[in-house]
Order: structure tokens, then C-alpha cells, then sequence
């Protein structure tokens, strides 16, 4: 498994926005309705978040030789799991804050502004849960093993 890298989640969230604002401005243009983002979905992505760090944190005991019990295989789900909590975060983040943009084109429609402003919150818990899921991550990383050759002298 790779770890993360800033640079995949940046394409991840970049193609995601610009299609998400396409798709948003598409829909809207030809007469559809936006809908709100429901309000339980930050909290939910907040949840998932805190879950992540809860499942990494004995993992990164072990790693400073405070917990010497945990199970290998459990490291590897809560390092499988904050990295899904990541690439979660970053594909609502983005396709939220693109959602917001394709909506606030309508800006001067309150009903409207009030769903871009619904999507910015919860693209604000997606980014938290992105931000777990990267911390989660960093906690679960394996440090390289030392070189196992002697140095010739």
C-alpha cells in the first residue's frame, strides 16, 4: 500500500471541482433545481473523521513502544481506513465547493445562496474528514527498516 500523496489528492480534488461546477452549472442552466445539502452531512463526515483518529491511535502507541499488543492486522485496517477516510474528504470537499460555485452563480436568489452556503458548510466538515483521514494516515506510517548490512571497514 503507497501512502498518501498531497499531489494525487490535489488532482483527485481538482478534477473533481471543475466537474462537479460543470455538471452544477449544467443542470441549473437548463432549468433544474438545485437541492439543498442536508445539514447531517458535515457531521457525519466529522464522525468519520474523529473514527479515523480513534482507530490510528493505538497504532501510533505501538510505534513509540507504548502499546506492544496490537495486532498487525489491525494496523493495517486503520491504515486502510484513514486513507479512505482521506480520498473521501477530498472528493466531497471538492465536489461540494464545486457544487457551491455552480450555485452561487445564482447568488442574488436567496433560496439559492442559502444551498451555496449549506454546501460550503459541509464541504468545511468533508475537509475536516480529509484532514483526519491524512493525520490518521501519518500515524500509521512504517518507518523504513535500518540497513541490515554490516559495514565493511
Amino acid at each position: 500500500m503507497e501512502h498518501l500523496s498531497w499531489q494525487r489528492l490535489a488532482l483527485v480534488a481538482g478534477i473533481t471541482l471543475l466537474l462537479a461546477f460543470l455538471l452544477t452549472r449544467f443542470v441549473i442552466d437548463g432549468g433544474g433545481t438545485p437541492l439543498a445539502i442536508p445539514l447531517t452531512l458535515p457531521a457525519i463526515c466529522v464522525l468519520g473523521g474523529l473514527g479515523a483518529l480513534w482507530f490510528a491511535w493505538p497504532v501510533r502507541q505501538y510505534q513509540k513502544g507504548k502499546n506492544p499488543g496490537i495486532d498487525a492486522l489491525r494496523a493495517a485496517r486503520a491504515a486502510v481506513f484513514a486513507q479512505a477516510c482521506a480520498y473521501a474528504g477530498t472528493l466531497l470537499t471538492a465536489g461540494l465547493l464545486g457544487y457551491a460555485l455552480g450555485v452561487a452563480g445564482e447568488w442574488a436568489h436567496g433560496p439559492r445562496r442559502d444551498i451555496a452556503v449549506g454546501a460550503v458548510i459541509a464541504a468545511l466538515g468533508a475537509a475536516l474528514l480529509l484532514a483526519a483521514g491524512a493525520v490518521a494516515e501519518h500515524w500509521c506510517r512504517t518507518k523504513p527498516p535500518d540497513d541490515p548490512t554490516p559495514n565493511a571497514t
